[in-house]
């Protein structure tokens, strides 16, 4: 039982460890924008996307995270042209929660043929929430420690992302910095500020369109990820997709896990995909899994296409 609440201690408190300080997504490959704000406005409709994720199923206080994004141009996308959007996400782990509100800009430039770059910029403000009420130390010595406030704690904690997308109909690759700001977090805690504050975090992303006969196409793609001081991780994804309508895929992600994912463009207008995430790491024997979901739709797509055209 000792064992148990250390990790779910550590799962609490991820938010103050140099592991990664933001949401983890599956599906992040579908919708490269909660990660990148060079995204913003990069397809010829506004592009609108609502998840739910719940991770590590069977260990109580584990992750949850939802997410509402809406972007699209501001004029013609066939042309250089800008782009605005706007992210929420909530966030709660035990009595730790986040809900962060961004609006991003963009700016598309065409380089050569159908070759195009963005730049992109996302600002908001998380607020940070610990809930002192779901903690219990009655079966640890106390019902009280006096390190940690009463009720309830809040800090509102400024959000900064740049971002940079090289793409064409064939490939892309792509580079955002999140959490930009250094800031501290304090909840009147005593815990040394070494483990209280946020980091930059780097993600580094590439993928190619391989065509695999008439209507079946490959989607290779590597995500690369940093936080300081932390090892450099690594996504490994790969997607099928058959008459731009049906996909499947799955990614790797070095040293933790791996998922499966699948999903169906039901229409020009609605979109859906899940996946299953199992990891590898020492939590396996205490979590089933984690489940994801995303929905997404597509709205002012006059050309009615089924499938993005940059983003497949």
């Amino acid at each position: 039982m000792k064992k148990l609440f250390y990790i779910i201690f550590l799962v609490l408190w991820g938010t103050n460890l140099w592991a990664q300080q933001r949401p983890q997504y599956a599906l992040y490959f579908q919708n490269n924008y909660v990660l990148n704000p060079a995204i913003t406005g990069i397809e010829d409709f506004t592009d609108a996307k609502l998840s739910y994720r719940k991770q590590w199923v069977g260990i109580n206080g584990s992750p949850v995270t939802s997410y509402f994004s809406i972007q699209g141009p501001i004029n013609d996308a066939t042309k250089p042209h800008a782009g605005l959007g706007a992210l929420i996400v909530g966030d709660k782990t035990g009595p730790d929660s986040r809900l962060t509100f961004n609006g991003s800009y963009a700016y598309h430039i065409h380089l050569s043929g159908e070759l195009r770059a963005s730049l992109g910029i996302s600002a908001g403000v998380t607020q940070y929430t610990l809930n002192t009420n779901e903690l219990n130390f009655d079966q640890y010595g106390g019902s009280y420690d006096p390190a940690v406030p009463l009720n309830r704690a809040s800090q509102y904690i400024p959000d900064l992302m740049l971002g940079v997308w090289v793409y064409s109909q064939n490939f892309y690759v792509g580079g955002a910095l999140n959490q930009i700001i250094p800031s501290k977090l304090s909840f009147g805690t005593n815990l040394t500020s070494n483990l209280e504050k946020l980091r930059p975090h780097t993600f580094i992303t590439g993928g190619i369109k391989i065509p695999m006969g008439e209507d079946l196409n490959f989607t290779p793609s590597i995500m690369i990820k940093y936080i300081s001081p932390a090892p450099v991780s690594y996504d490994f994804n790969g997607k099928f997709l058959y008459r731009d309508i049906f996909w499947l895929g799955g990614s790797i992600r070095r040293g933790d896990g791996f998922s499966l994912a699948a999903g169906i463009n039901i229409s020009t207008l609605i979109n859906i995909g899940y996946a299953y995430d199992y990891t590898t790491s020492a939590l396996q024997n205490y979590t089933s899994g984690s489940h994801e979901i995303i929905l997404g739709l597509q709205l002012g797509n006059y050309n009615k296409a089924r499938c993005p055209k940059m983003l497949w």
